[in-house]
């Protein structure tokens, strides 16, 4: 899933439900069946393998249990 892909369908779930992005959280889970984590920051991950300057991907950081 790409940056884009998934600032859109945020927004089209956040829109679907009448509620504002800035008012729903980010949670991650494994399965329906696993425990919540909480995302707690967005940063950098993956860098181009030639020049090493080029963002490929984007990593989400839970709280810790």
């Amino acid at each position: 899933m790409t940056a884009k892909q998934l600032i859109n369908k945020l927004e089209k779930i956040c829109q679907e439900n009448m509620v504002e992005t800035k008012d729903v959280q980010i949670n991650f889970r494994w399965s329906d069946d696993s425990d919540v984590f909480r995302i707690k920051n967005a940063e950098e991950d993956l860098f181009d393998e030639e020049t090493n300057n080029i963002l490929e991907s984007i990593c989400l950081k839970p709280f810790k249990k």
